[in-house]
């Protein structure tokens, strides 16, 4: 019998803890003088991050310039303007600079700048042959662990396909997670994007592609979520709980990169696309109904998961310790508002099949530890929790 062969892989610098943003022109001192910020149309602007950055490489003798149009969900549309960008100003490197959005996009513009296809070639599953320039990612949320995966999602309003380009090509060569980036945060926004990092930290430990390394960076994520989601929902200003959020949303990026994710991702994109909801929100709406319905499969991670959360498992079976987990999840999510069933998104039944359709032949459904059907996943959308 061939031996059971694991593979784990880090294809990025990390720099993490309060002030590191300071380390940004010094870590990038070799990538060369023209740099493209991409980065959202409002928060980073208005909250004044931007214009710090900008500071920065200017005092420096960097020479910035701003792609400031990434819109939630991004569409394959401005990936290809920002590409387009970054070739005119013959851009030496790129920062990614917000939440998971602006780092998909940046990620994309930075690992197709010397490819000869369009974004649409990559994005329908072409291999990328060049790599690309220099890509620094700072999060400026603790949610999509974006900055350290080497996968984009993208969403193509046409077809109405939200799916990712993945390659190891578009991963950044630098990630700074500076906690203090995420204090000016709306409640709303952190909360969304928190639990997008909890799903993910979930999904990757019990994925089928998990291994006893990814395990070690996804529990240590859900516990560090786990404990500070409502700590930072009700004092923002908590740095203990900001930092913790940081580095639990960067385990869980971690371990997702190596061990891939679940059902929960392998539907919200296809719902979401049709929503216009935030990407966390769904996620955190379709989490209880799989975790449901992974139980049969998982309960014994799911024990664990439970523990994790700081809770003290009933007697009984591995099952019982298990569905306690998804009572505690249960639980958090309704202290921190998301609402109990997918019909609060704005969805319709009539919706369902084509998502289902959808779902089931993305990465991360293939990835999810029990095989659903159809009907399964039928099933999973109309649960009310």
């Amino acid at each position: 019998m061939l031996p059971n062969i694991q593979r784990f892989q880090l294809w990025t610098k990390i720099i993490f803890g309060m002030e590191t943003l300071r380390e940004l022109s010094n870590e990038a001192k070799d990538f060369g003088k023209n740099v493209l910020i991409v980065t959202g149309k409002q928060s980073v602007i208005d909250n004044g991050v931007l214009q710090r950055v900008n500071i920065l490489l200017r005092g420096s003798g960097f020479a910035p310039v701003f792609f400031s149009e990434v819109e939630p969900e991004p569409s394959l549309e401005t990936a290809a303007k920002g590409l387009a960008m970054a070739r005119s100003e013959e851009a030496d490197w790129v920062i990614g600079l917000g939440g998971g959005s602006a780092m998909d996009v940046a990620k994309v513009i930075a690992g197709l700048y010397h490819c000869q296809q369009d974004a649409q070639y990559y994005f329908e599953g072409g291999l990328i042959e060049k790599a690309g320039i220099p890509l620094v990612t700072i999060p400026t949320t603790a949610g999509s662990g974006a900055e350290v995966t080497f996968n984009a999602v993208l969403s193509d309003r046409q077809s109405k396909v939200k799916q990712s380009i993945r390659d190891p090509k578009l991963a950044a060569k630098i990630a700074i997670v500076d906690p203090q980036l995420t204090f000016s945060a709306p409640d709303l926004v952190t909360v969304y994007s928190g639990t997008d990092a909890l799903v993910q930290g979930i999904e990757a430990y019990i994925s089928k592609g998990a291994n006893a390394l990814t395990d070690i960076y996804a529990l240590a994520a859900i516990e560090l979520l786990g404990k500070n989601l409502l700590q930072v929902h009700q004092d923002s200003h908590n740095v203990t709980a900001r930092t913790e959020m940081s580095m639990g949303s960067l385990m869980a990026g971690i371990a997702l990169s190596v061990a891939r994710l679940g059902a929960v991702h392998g539907l919200a994109h296809s719902v979401g696309i049709r929503t216009g909801k935030p990407h966390g929100l769904v996620c955190a709406v379709l989490l209880v109904p799989v975790m449901r319905f992974n139980l049969a499969v998982s309960h014994e991670k799911f024990a664990k998961i439970a523990l994790a959360l700081g809770a003290k498992l009933p007697g009984g079976d591995s099952i019982d310790a298990g569905a306690f987990a998804i009572k505690n999840i249960m639980g958090l999510l309704r202290k921190l508002g998301i609402p109990g069933q997918i019909g609060s998104l704005g969805i319709q039944e009539a919706d369902f099949p084509k998502i289902i359709e959808e779902s089931l032949e993305s990465g991360s459904m293939k990835a999810n530890p029990r095989e659903a059907t159809a009907e399964d996943l039928m099933n999973i959308l109309c649960e009310r929790v």
